[in-house]
């Protein structure tokens, strides 16, 4: 993934997913078949759903849920300050206004404490993520939710692999929705997955998928849907890489922990560096990001690209609402006030971490960001 000596992302494959492709050659089925619908089984498991609906990508199944919890022009739904771009694009395709709340400064997270403030009659669901892989604080957020009576949405893009106190990341919200795109921590190269535990929803969200055709109806359109169907090369694809997930898990952690150790040490300047922490007893973190936080975040980012050839990302580097189609008020949003979303955003960088990263890559990439820190 780019020119680079360490990239921040690398896919993981072996000869598994060829051969998935290739049996969907040999069988002459390659549009949603037999394999969607396996890789659905899977997933479902994986995550502890009841149901789940494979769809062409992450931002589409986000699409697909905002539409199966009917959420329309005028409505508002609470969505964290600092995230990526769909969590809050999806709900402005609805005609819906986002309304951004601030985040947790441990997690980076939704913060619990402040999303009432954010509650009116047109509030009509809250959306969290976990954001890298770090479980969100979902019983304070569920409460809050049941206690007015809005639903809840999780945009689990970045939480397969997580375990919130001692249960399966991914799945804990009625309706959540998850990302395949190549980076992510098991892949489909691109693909998404809605997840629920009601029928009703389930049957809903596969009619809006097929054009609004319902299971077993051909040319039977009974809603406004779209074309968010998934192939069945994607699913192969998914069903070798969730094979590998024990693997791709493991071997993030590995590399979170030789983070945490050398980053732990006193020497060089790398106690300035802030490191991620989980909030929650009996979780764990999926590691799909290793965040940390840096004063002169961009000059480092720079620095580290141009001297030592090594990748990063900044994720995100402005809360939603300062992307330039919100800030310039072409999209309606409303937001609370966010001061931990604003200064996490202006330091927060996302360093490399992928299966195969060998402890030579690790130690390198601490030994860079020491010295541009020491050198501040």
């Amino acid at each position: 993934m780019g020119d680079y000596e360490i990239p921040w992302a690398k896919p993981y494959f072996d000869g598994a997913e060829l051969e998935e492709v290739k049996g969907s050659f040999e069988t002459g089925w390659l549009s949603m078949g037999k394999k969607v619908r396996k890789f659905e089984e899977v997933m479902a498991e994986l995550v502890g759903a009841r149901y789940a609906v494979a769809v062409a990508n992450g931002t589409v199944a986000l699409d697909l849920a905002m539409k199966a919890l009917e959420i329309e022009r005028g409505d508002e739904v609470i969505v964290p300050a600092m995230t990526y771009f769909a969590s809050a694009s999806t709900v402005s395709y609805q005609g819906a206004t986002p309304v951004f709340v601030d985040i947790d400064p441990t997690t980076f997270n939704l913060d619990p404490i402040r999303i009432e403030e954010a509650i009116t009659t047109k509030t009509k669901a809250i959306l969290f993520i976990d954001y890298g892989g770090n479980p969100a604080a979902y019983d304070q957020i569920s409460q809050i939710a049941k206690a007015h009576g809005i639903p809840l949405l999780q945009d689990a893009a970045q939480s397969l692999g997580a375990v919130y106190k001692g249960a399966a990341a991914g799945a804990q919200a009625p309706v959540s929705t998850m990302s395949f795109h190549l980076a992510k921590v098991m892949t489909c190269v691109e693909g998404g997955m809605v997840f629920s535990d009601s029928l009703k929803m389930d049957s809903r969200l596969r009619t809006l998928r097929n054009l609004g055709e319902p299971p077993g109806e051909k040319y039977t359109h009974v809603a406004l849907g779209t074309n968010a169907r998934m192939t069945d090369i994607s699913a192969g694809i998914g069903l070798a890489q969730a094979r590998k997930l024990p693997f791709f898990l493991a071997e993030r952690k590995r590399v979170a922990e030789h983070y945490d150790e050398l980053f732990s040490a006193s020497e060089n300047g790398v106690k300035k560096v802030k490191t991620p922490k989980i909030q929650e007893a009996e979780s764990r973190n999926a590691y799909f990001f290793y965040p940390v936080l840096l004063a002169s975040r961009d000059q480092i980012a720079q620095d580290l690209r141009a001297k030592f050839r090594i990748d990063t990302r900044i994720a995100y580097p402005v809360p939603v609402y300062g992307q330039p189609i919100y800030k310039s008020q072409k999209l309606p949003f409303r937001k609370m006030a966010c001061p931990v979303a604003e200064d996490v955003s202006k330091k927060v960088l996302n360093l490399p971490i992928f299966p195969g990263m060998s402890s030579r890559d690790i130690e390198k990439v601490v030994g860079a960001v020491s010295r541009l820190v020491s050198s501040e």
